[in-house]
């Protein structure tokens, strides 16, 4: 009997665990999202249906599927351009980008239920020559498995889960801990969409990447901890 599989096994064991704690540790972390206006400026948003918000003190926004929202900004001196960007895993994606010479600014209409089909947890930052901001909205009245990133995470962390299981049994070679290492990826990329949709994971917060990054090391160690392969023959 080879005596080194049990002990792989437990070391791998253990070092799974210190990933699921790395992981755990990060979503028992409090609810990241902070709304702050620096730079001397003041903004305020309207809801159709919901109301206005001060963006200077608030840390997030619920609104619901039938709001339209404006956005109004005023700064101290005049500034050049101002930018919107809606933040997934910490990384902006452009939203809005305006030129100009002026103390204020407007932004939309936007209505809602053009954007909520895709996600209901959005978080938003805007930044200008001297000011910059940020806010995080949530749709109410939407369910987290009613938006394609809510789909697109179920079906990702499904998959990259079921092909986490699948590499245990797989002879721990290195192409399988690169499969072991793409599926861990997608696992932690699907998990996190979920977790943003339900608004547990602050999509603003680049350390959100910590879960596909997680899910690569579980990657990494899993492959061949349940497999049972022929041994060679001892002489």
């Amino acid at each position: 009997m080879n005596t080194l599989r049990p002990l792989a096994w437990r070391r791998a064991v253990r070092l799974s665990g210190v990933a699921l704690v790395v992981l755990l540790g990060l979503l028992a972390a409090p609810f990241s999202a902070q709304a702050t206006v620096s730079g001397g400026c003041t903004a305020t948003a309207t809801a159709s249906k919901s109301g206005a918000i001060d963006l200077a003190v608030a840390s997030s926004w619920h609104v619901k599927d039938a709001d339209v929202l404006n956005g109004q900004a005023t700064a101290p001196t005049p500034q050049k351009s101002a930018q919107l960007k809606v933040l997934l895993f910490g990384i902006g994606l452009p939203l809005l980008d305006k030129q100009g010479n002026s103390v204020s600014g407007a932004a939309g209409p936007y209505r809602i239920a053009d954007y909520d089909h895709y996600t209901r947890v959005l978080a938003v930052a805007g930044t200008s020559n001297t000011c910059d901001g940020s806010i995080l909205i949530i749709v109410d009245d939407v369910a987290p498995l009613s938006t394609w990133a809510g789909i697109l995470g179920v079906i990702a962390a499904l998959l990259g889960i079921i092909g986490l299981v699948a590499t245990m049994f797989q002879f721990p070679s290195g192409s399988a801990r690169v499969v072991g290492m793409v599926v861990g990826v997608v696992a932690g990329l699907g998990t996190g969409l979920l977790l943003q949709q339900d608004a547990i994971l602050d999509p603003a917060n680049f350390l959100g990447l910590l879960l596909p990054g997680g899910g690569a090391i579980l990657g990494l160690i899993l492959p061949g901890i349940a497999y049972r392969g022929r041994t060679a023959p001892t002489a």
